[in-house]
């Protein structure tokens, strides 16, 4: 019997055994191109740069590789290096001490042996092959920024869109090491949000239709990247005294929202380190220290940073129940305007400008801040005038009542969650609407803690609102805020897990369980995309199973009832979750033993896990 011949077994494209030396100095991925004619890797190709081997083998250096040039910041780039060399760039005056990062910049200090001025001033310049890649790859950098103000500039409105456009047009940030460094930055973190889903299909509106090609993941450089170029070009910590560039702090902020997004929480705990040490050491917490001179807009970016840092302070203190750096009670520092340089940024003369309603949150924040600290006070044996404290239900109520005065003040757009129509001038109102939504779940979590002794019939009543609140905001705006998100569901997992801690009767395990569905369905939605994805959803869905069936062996009439109870839940559909009453339905089925409550056993609670390696200790629970 004749045999077919074996078809021919396609070839992979394999990682290399070396990585060259740009892959290597970004610790990226090191792939050959087979159809490329010269031999480079992908990363070199995209940025059309050499492909080199220059720095020298762990084990046994051969006398074709010294020590010196593979430790030099040019090898990544060494043919653009050798032609940007010969060029002549202007110089930025300094704003920082020398940082020494690099071996270039080492090299041209040691060698320079004049004034302390000239050491300043050349420590600020970028080397030349950092020059290179930053003209190079200043396409790939449009695009994610255009990326980077669809879907992080209506949170983190860090940048003035027009400003940033004429600064990229001159190359500013080939030559201008702290404003590479936040470009980098943001570049890093765009890139991760468009990785983990978040919507690019419509162009933001840049200049000469540069940024009109949609963002594709396939093409993007990987954010280690971009991550890896930026930390280079920060300043050494011992530095940190002497530096006055406001890019710097900038800088510092945006690697904290890539470390969050990629869920590398200690580096994030890091980077809000620097910045508040910058903060501190400059005391740019007063609007009078700060530099002289500043164009409007310059001191718009600087009120929106310090306000937009701010929230993601309190945000990370609650959910890592850590410290709060800066209280609301030191800044000096006013509410951002919303005036950018080009004027018709402006809202339309029928509509509120956005900013009012990003205010909005900050205001929700700053009430949050407050609450958290009657949290603590309340549970901290450290607390010498426990005696003296005022009533804490007299507290959350005046809290409450502030935040409710606020909202019925806001203007109706920020109260609607309209479907995200791709145009940025309007989906902003949408994304302000969603965090607006989103920040008021939170408080209403710390809220509940500061309750005495809330039972689970009210805890479950405050899951079902914000759960409910959440199956309603449009999927787009949840994507685009992303990683956050999830540590907003994380204290939603906290509050059903002190309630399944508890004794539960039939009824209230079927509201339950009908609760962890929803938010089992909440979080596959938002984990299909992302990066670091821990697959809570389907653990939801596992232990649902597991609670069933644990109901199902206690057998006789009250399995019956279950059963009768889980029907009926399971019969209103998620469109009607925002209607409370169909809750307190199922929660008040008849119990004919109403005293024969019971305890789950603790098995069925040992994998309470969540996406990321977050505390829970943050909720008093």
């Amino acid at each position: 019997m004749n045999q077919l011949p074996a078809s021919p077994r396609p070839r992979r494209l394999l990682r290399n055994s070396r990585a060259c030396d740009f892959c290597h100095k970004r610790r990226i991925k090191c792939q050959k191109i087979q159809l490329d004619p010269t031999g480079r890797c992908q990363n070199c190709a995209e940025f059309d740069i050499s492909c080199t081997y220059l720095r020298p083998l762990r084990r046994g250096r051969s006398s074709q590789n010294p020590a010196g040039p593979g430790d030099r910041l040019d090898d990544i780039g060494h043919g653009i290096a050798s032609e940007e060399a010969g060029r002549v760039h202007p110089e930025v005056p300094s704003t920082c001490q020398p940082p020494q990062i690099g071996g270039d910049d080492r090299i041209d200090l040691a060698d320079a042996g004049s004034s302390s001025a000239t050491n300043e001033r050349r420590s600020e310049l970028l080397s030349p092959a950092w020059q290179g890649f930053a003209r190079t790859s200043t396409p790939v950098i449009r695009r994610l920024l255009a990326a980077y103000h669809k879907t992080v500039y209506p949170i983190f409105p860090y940048f003035d869109p027009v400003r940033l456009d004429q600064r990229l047009e001159t190359l500013e940030h080939s030559r201008n090491r702290p404003f590479f460094c936040s470009v980098m930055a943001a570049c890093a973190l765009a890139s991760a949000r468009v990785r983990d889903g978040a919507p690019t299909s419509a162009s933001h509106g840049g200049r000469d239709g540069q940024d009109d090609v949609p963002v594709s993941v396939g093409l993007m450089p990987p954010a280690q990247m971009f991550f890896a170029a930026a930390e280079e070009a920060l300043p050494a910590p011992k530095d940190l005294l002497q530096c006055r560039d406001f890019d710097y702090l900038r800088g510092f902020a945006l690697l904290a929202l890539a470390s969050l997004q990629d869920a590398r929480i200690g580096a994030m705990q890091m980077y809000i380190g620097h910045y508040f040490t910058m903060l501190a050491v400059n005391q740019w917490h007063d609007e009078a220290n700060w530099p002289g001179g500043l164009l409007p807009t310059e001191r718009e970016e600087r009120r929106r940073l310090y306000w937009s840092f701010y929230t993601l302070d309190v945000y990370s203190s609650i959910v890592w129940d850590g410290c709060i750096h800066f209280q609301e009670s030191h800044a000096k520092v006013e509410y951002p305007t919303g005036r950018n340089c080009n004027e018709t940024e402006s809202a339309p003369l029928d509509r509120t400008h956005w900013i009012v309603g990003w205010n909005f949150t900050t205001d929700l924040y700053r009430i949050l801040e407050h609450n958290l600290s009657r949290l603590r006070t309340r549970s901290s044996r450290f607390y010498l005038m426990a005696g003296e404290s005022v009533s804490t239900l007299t507290l959350n109520m005046s809290s409450q009542d502030r935040v409710n005065e606020l909202y019925m003040a806001l203007p109706p757009i920020f109260k609607q969650l309209r479907p995200c129509t791709g145009d940025p001038a309007k989906d902003i109102y949408g994304f302000q609407a969603a965090n607006i939504q989103a920040s008021m779940a939170l408080l209403k979590m710390v809220a509940l803690s500061l309750e005495a002794d809330p039972d689970a019939e009210r805890k479950c009543s405050v899951v079902s609102d914000i759960l409910a609140t959440f199956h309603q905001v449009p999927k787009p705006y949840l994507r685009a805020i992303s990683a956050p998100l999830i540590y907003h569901i994380g204290g939603i997992g906290s509050i059903l897990g002190s309630v399944m801690e508890g004794p539960l009767s039939e009824s209230s395990c079927c509201v339950v369980r009908d609760l962890l569905l929803s938010m089992a369905e909440l979080l596959e939605s938002l984990e299909a995309c992302l990066h670091r994805s821990g697959g809570a959803g389907q653990r939801l869905r596992g232990l649902v199973a597991r609670i069933e069936e644990y109901m199902g062996s206690r057998g006789g009439g009250r399995a019956t009832q279950t059963q009768h109870a889980a029907d009926f839940s399971a019969s209103v559909s998620r469109e009607d979750t925002s209607n409370k009453s169909s809750w307190d339905e199922a929660a008040a089925l008849p119990d004919p033993d109403l005293s024969g409550q019971f305890q789950l056993p603790d098995e069925l609670l040992q994998d309470w896990t969540w996406p990321f390696a977050m505390s829970n200790t943050y909720l008093s629970f």
